[in-house]
Parts: C-alpha cells; structure tokens; sequence
C-alpha cells in the first residue's frame, strides 16, 4: 500500500529476547499493555478506541475488524501519523484534541488486522508513505533491527 511504505511494526521483547513468555494469551505477548506516546505534536483527526483486542498467536482466529482497529491519528499539519492496533479501552485522547510529543495516548493492543499484539506506526503526506525518522535512534530501519527502549 502506498501510503504505508515506510511503516514499522514495533513488537515487544522480553528479558530474554523473546516476543512471549510462553502461551498464547495476549498477556503473554512482551508488547501487549505497553505505553503508546505521541511521536510529535498535532492534532487527533481520527480515534478508535472500542474494538475488541483479539486472539493472538499460531491458530488464533481472526475475525472482520477495520484494519488499523483502536487507533490514534495525528495531524502535524504536513502529514498524518497513524498509531494502530491499540488495547480496547485505553485511549486517552478523543478527536479534536491537541497532543505533544511525548503525551500518553493509549496502550498498544491487538486490535485490528494483526496476529499479535504490536505498534503499527506510519505516516503519510497526500496518501504517499514518508520515510520515518527517530531523533533517538541513530541510522537505518530495517526488518529484524532491535531499538532498545525506556520501559
């Protein structure tokens, strides 16, 4: 999808490297329940915040849900910035307001078109995908690459 070249997913891992700690559930997933900041300041034009988390993990069953389910899009006034796949209930913005860099905006969930809990985290100018930039996170993006985080 255009507007999605340069997403990242961002999974959780544990202290041993792992994306679980064993079982399926969705606790059990190092990302599930993660806080989810603003990555800059704008303006929510779109939240989502009551779809139901689903199954996660081999042999879960999906189930129809729009595909960024609970969601936060932020408008910086050049592009819009989607946060998706959020926990049902957690939102802490509502549409209309304005967020900084840094604000909570919700916890990161599996809701959505997803098998297991992760931030999906994109943005786009004109329905084009931008390349994404980290102030913290020297060079490249890539698929595998480990970012260490603040808990």
């Amino acid at each position: 999808m255009p507007e999605q070249r340069g997403a990242v997913d961002l999974a959780g891992l544990g202290r041993y490297g792992s994306r679980t700690r064993g079982g399926h559930e969705l606790t059990a997933f190092a990302a599930y329940g993660r806080a989810v900041r603003a990555p800059c300041d704008g303006r929510v034009v779109s939240a989502e915040g009551a779809i139901e988390d689903q199954e996660a993990g081999p042999g879960a069953r999906g189930r129809y849900q729009p595909p960024y389910g609970n969601h936060v899009f932020i408008d910086t006034g050049r592009e819009i910035v989607k946060l998706a796949h959020l926990r049902a209930g957690s939102l802490t913005v509502s549409r209309g307001d304005t967020v900084r860099a840094g604000q909570l905006v919700g916890e990161t969930g599996n809701s959505g078109n997803t098998t297991e809990p992760h931030l999906h985290l994109h943005a786009e100018r004109d329905g084009v995908g931008l390349d994404l930039r980290f102030t913290d996170v020297p060079g490249r993006l890539y698929r595998g690459r480990v970012i260490r985080t603040f808990p």
